[in-house]
């Protein structure tokens, strides 16, 4: 008997979705665009703010020769810029900088930003001698400058906000990291105040995304739509090691992205999903089989606008870790190709042996 929630690394060939145009001046953004010098500019997040376009694309530097038991990152930011059509970016001078308990935070990277009751949030993670801690922060109205409105513990990434109360609480998308080799999967939380959740329940497990096998993360912030709320989220398998690549490291992930819908009424019920991605790395500024890029085979969403049309849908992404590049489709392309879909798993409490929960579930 087959497992579900347990699949083979790699998941098959995939290609990107006929539905996806590449914007044809890929890639939107890298290090020779922004005001300082820095290696790798990507993982962008984008709204639309106050009638303008607003990035944040986190912005490394690379350490040549680090000391032993040291980062080979030299640092790593996050900018921020405006732009009036979401393609010429004017980049900020200086870097964000996160307030918190009299200090700033470090290594503050892969940065979403949304708006919420007229105000400019991002969520993010940071890098530290504790590992990985997750954050949301309001912007100053001014400048580069956040306030922290919360900090979590370790290990957590991918953490997006609803841009609205969902039944007068705040909710968000979380996904932490899991212990033995098992996949990672995207949960939701509730808050009254946006400073104490609770409520924690799984909100889409890797199991129900055919195209992932490793992990699943919330790209962009969930867009509310007539049909429902709609996620972009990206999908990682695992390919044979490429010990040519990415300076010898032997990459083993290929990151795709997907999209899932789930209902506006109860943002928790999934109702449809893309059974196959719709954006995988194929292009050159995308598969990485280059010595300047970080790593090969990955796309990583981390923005999506509906423009005013009401029907156009821009999706920026990362690309290789590397750069900042756009995508867009139309809302009714993407219905299109998505399939009426529920969770395997209603809540995350199936037995650890699966064949027990299939003998008492009576399949």
């Amino acid at each position: 008997m087959t497992n579900p929630f347990r699949r083979a690394k790699y998941t098959g060939p995939h290609t990107t979705s006929p539905i996806i145009r590449r914007y044809e001046g890929n890639p939107l953004f890298t290090a020779k665009d922004v005001p300082y010098d820095v290696d790798l500019v990507y993982n962008a997040g984008v709204t639309f703010f106050n009638g303008r376009y607003c990035i944040a694309p986190r912005v490394d530097c690379a350490d040549p020769d680090p000391a032993p038991g040291e980062s080979n990152f030299a640092s790593i930011h996050t900018g921020l810029g405006w732009s009036d059509d979401g393609i010429n970016f004017d980049i900020e001078p200086e870097f964000i900088r996160v307030h918190y308990k009299g200090g700033i935070l470090p290594w503050v990277c892969d940065t979403r930003l949304t708006v919420l009751e007229g105000e400019l949030y991002i969520t993010f993670c940071f890098e530290n001698q504790h590992s990985e801690r997750p954050g949301i922060a309001k912007w100053r109205g001014k400048g580069v400058d956040f306030d922290a409105v919360w900090i979590g513990i370790p290990q957590q990434r991918n953490m997006v906000l609803y841009p609205e109360k969902i039944n007068g609480m705040y909710m968000r998308m979380e996904r932490p990291s899991n212990q033995w080799g098992d996949p990672f999967h995207i949960w939701y939380a509730f808050s009254p105040d946006l400073r104490y959740w609770g409520d924690q329940e799984l909100l889409l497990g890797c199991e129900d995304v055919p195209f992932a096998s490793i992990k699943i993360g919330a790209g962009a912030p969930p867009v509310k739509t007539d049909k429902g709320w709609l996620l972009i989220f990206h999908a990682v398998d695992g390919l044979p090691a490429a010990p040519e690549e990415s300076e010898g490291r032997g990459w083993t992930k290929r990151y795709m992205s997907g999209a899932a819908l789930f209902d506006l009424e109860d943002p928790t019920r999934l109702i449809a999903i893309t059974k196959e991605p719709l954006l995988c790395s194929e292009m050159d500024y995308e598969t990485g089989k280059d010595k300047d890029f970080w790593v090969q085979d990955t796309v990583f969403p981390c923005g999506a606008v509906i423009e005013e049309d009401g029907e156009t849908l821009r999706i920026y992404y990362g690309a290789g870790d590397t750069n900042t590049c756009l995508a867009t489709t139309t809302l009714t392309e993407l219905w299109s190709v998505m399939t009426p879909a529920a969770r395997l798993a209603e809540t995350a409490t199936i037995p650890f042996r699966y064949q027990d929960w299939v003998n008492n579930a009576g399949y």
